[in-house]
């Protein structure tokens, strides 16, 4: 398996976490009162949006050259880091706002 393949499946299957996660975190979501929800729905969706974006971007990688493909790399892996931050904040926001509706 090439190094492009490699990677290409690893970020697969990080995309398939990514989204077990923002399910989980969207089930959770119609447990808040109507702002909260509204607020985390908008969240979700801006995170939805970013993530069709960035597995665009590595879909690309799976038809790029063996010499093309790092410059798409380079691309997909601060999106990543980026969609990864984003998921963290919203669920750390659920979360607290799951504590304050107790």
């Amino acid at each position: 398996m090439s190094l492009k393949d490699e990677y290409f499946a690893m970020m697969v299957s990080r995309f398939k976490r990514w989204d077990a996660e923002l399910g989980m975190l969207g089930e959770k979501g119609g447990q808040t009162s109507g702002a909260a929800d509204a607020q985390l729905d908008e969240q979700l969706e801006a995170l939805r949006a970013t993530r069709n974006a960035t597995y665009s971007r590595l879909q690309e990688i799976r038809t790029a050259s063996e010499s093309g493909w790092r410059s798409l790399q380079a691309a997909v892996d601060p999106a990543w880091t980026s969609m990864r931050t984003a998921l963290d904040q919203a669920s750390s926001q659920a979360k607290l706002r799951e504590k304050a509706a107790r």
